[in-house]
């Protein structure tokens, strides 16, 4: 299934990202099981609920590579015959695009489709699904109200892009 997603061909032969789709093939089985252990970049229990999710976390723009490797990652996790987790997600905490319909990076978009697959959270989406209803706006108040340094490195190393021109408005 993802060598049909990577490679290019006839447009009968190529396939398109649909994770519901391609998660019910996977669950569909029919192959020998095999032992795996998946690393995820972020796991969340919650204490209440008892649910559990994985993140596979990257930069705005990630690789088609890395983009693969998580894919692949979230099948493994989402196809466990003693599941690990409850919900696993292919998740970029930014979104330099804005919106989520306006996403238009090209080598995530191999892989997923970045505007419907339920796996996919991109900016105040992943941000909400960890912490709740105005999380991101939280953090980007949070962010508003440390000094120029830490800004810039919270920019730059986590959200890996350069900060807006006015990003240290109101700095002492």
């Amino acid at each position: 299934m993802l060598n049909q997603l990577e490679h290019k061909g006839t447009a009968a032969k190529r396939r398109k990202p649909n994770w519901d789709n391609e998660l019910a093939y996977i669950l569909e089985g029919g192959g020998a099981e095999l032992p795996v252990n998946v690393i995820c970049d972020i796991f969340v229990e919650n204490t209440q609920t008892k649910e559990r999710i994985a993140f596979e976390l990257k930069a705005p723009l990630p690789n088609s590579d890395q983009t693969k490797v998580s894919k692949e990652k979230l099948l493994k996790l989402s196809a466990m015959t003693t599941s690990q987790v409850d919900n696993a997600y292919f998740a970029l905490p930014y979104n330099p695009y804005g919106k989520k319909a306006d996403y238009n990076w090209s080598f995530p978009n191999r892989w997923f489709n970045m505007h419907e697959d339920s796996c996919v959270l991109i900016g105040d989406e992943f941000w909400e699904r960890i912490g709740g209803v105005g999380t991101y706006q939280a953090f980007l108040d949070a962010v508003n109200e440390i000094s120029t340094d830490y800004k810039l490195r919270i920019y730059r190393d986590y959200l890996g892009i350069e900060p807006p021109a006015n990003f240290n408005k109101g700095l002492s």
